[in-house]
């Protein structure tokens, strides 16, 4: 038999519905990474698994199946789903660190040697650097799969075909997300 919610109980709502928040939330993170984060993802999947299942649980309450806020939760979904398909919190965490990561790829020496580093520029940590013949390629700290890495290359000038790279994506003037893939 379907229950009902009292209005004094709303702080059930806000537990059921803390999963499918941070479900959501952990999706955009993980996606504002260039070639997203494989770590994140396995924190993900079964966030939205128990999203859906907290949301299917809500819907055995008569009232909150007759709200408004029966809707919330699929709607958000289908949103954070589309905002990740397009690529858009990976181009906006880039467009607001890009003038920090074109002061930051500016500043590097010229060695055709992959650098290890442990630094923050913008809203990334960058943990490999690479400059040589103008091109800089800067490797995203965690982001990937498991055979992949992924980061930022800053050619001013010339073409990104010059980077042994499995794909490139161009972001601006100059910038490209690029990955690498070791399969």
């Amino acid at each position: 038999m379907a229950g009902t919610v009292k209005h004094g109980n709303w702080w059930w709502g806000l537990v059921l519905t803390t999963p499918m928040a941070a479900a959501y939330a952990l999706t955009i993170v993980a996606a504002a990474r260039p070639g997203g984060s494989f770590t994140l993802t396995l924190v993900i999947v079964p966030a939205w698994f128990l999203s859906g299942l907290m949301w299917l649980v809500l819907l055995f309450f008569r009232d909150y199946r007759r709200s408004f806020w029966a809707l919330v939760p699929p709607l958000a979904g289908a949103l954070t789903l589309a905002l990740v398909s397009l690529d858009v919190p990976m181009k906006v965490a880039f467009l607001v660190s890009e003038p920090a990561l074109t002061r930051y790829a500016r500043s590097l020496p010229e060695d055709e040697q992959w650098a290890s580093v442990r630094e923050r520029v913008g809203l990334f940590s960058i943990d490999g650097v690479q400059r040589w013949n103008g091109a800089t390629q800067l490797r995203v700290a965690g982001s990937g799969g498991m055979l992949e890495e992924c980061g930022f290359a800053y050619l001013p000038v010339g073409d990104v075909r010059v980077l042994d790279v499995s794909s490139a994506e161009h972001l601006s003037d100059g910038w490209y997300a690029v990955c690498v893939d070791f399969d």
